[in-house]
């Protein structure tokens, strides 16, 4: 049961995050019509810290393919997710293969494959958009609520955003490099067994998505901060 929590809060972890120019990354260019990765052999490498600043783990994003537009569209990433020491958190060596299929009648579905493991998005992403960041990003401009249903194994959860607003643009530096971001601050409730509520901000650099995510509790204490480390092509 453990092990099914800390596996939930990892990917929730990563849905939270799911959500230019000016800057150099690889000699390959990449796709910046959005606010999240859609080019294809994109890999984006995030560590996880504590309140403290020490290292609780990493996720690696990786683009396998790719078709459509933001608008109508199918975007297949693989997820690993590692713990404190490098060792994959999941099967597989720690894979997680998510499916995102955008303007379908369903809306925007995101889907786990593996072993029917499934995702659905409903309303938390904007339509013509690949993530539940618009893609017109304007400082002062109030982002919908949404609402996102995950499911792994037995363990179901509900997250939930209100209360989103793009609150700055400027330059920011992570150990990936200098990019030029949004902020968004949102709150966001999570509903397992109980529920929990966090205050979340986060970078987003156009092409790339979230770079930096901070979070805090109801009281406002910071949790965790997440950060991009590295960004490469396959």
């Amino acid at each position: 049961m453990k092990k099914g929590i800390r596996t939930m809060s990892a990917v929730m972890s990563a849905a939270a995050i799911m959500l230019a120019g000016g800057y150099y990354v690889s000699a390959q260019d990449y796709d910046k019509s959005g606010y999240c990765p859609i080019t294809k052999g994109m890999v984006l490498e995030y560590v996880n810290y504590d309140a403290d600043g020490a290292v609780t783990g990493s996720y690696v994003l990786k683009v396998t393919s790719a078709s459509g537009t933001l608008q109508k569209g199918t975007v297949v990433f693989d997820q690993y997710f590692y713990d404190a020491d490098g060792n994959p958190v999941l099967g597989d060596g720690g894979n997680l293969p998510m499916e995102v299929i955008v303007g379908g009648p369903d809306g925007t579905v995101s889907r786990m494959n593996d072993a029917g493991k499934v995702m659905k998005v409903q309303d938390i992403m904007s339509k013509g958009d690949a993530s539940s960041v618009p893609s017109d990003l304007k400082t002062g401009m109030s982002i919908p609520d949404g609402s996102l249903k995950v499911k792994i194994g037995m363990i179901s959860a509900t997250l939930e955003t209100k209360d989103r607003k793009v609150v700055d643009h400027k330059e920011i530096t992570v150990p990936a490099g200098t990019f030029d971001c949004f902020l968004v601050k949102e709150e966001q409730v999570t509903r397992t067994v109980g529920s929990r509520t966090e205050k979340i901000e986060t970078w987003y650099a156009a092409g790339i998505g979230c770079v930096k995510q901070t979070v805090y509790d109801r009281k406002g204490r910071l949790d965790h901060t997440q950060e991009l480390v590295s960004i490469k092509f396959e």
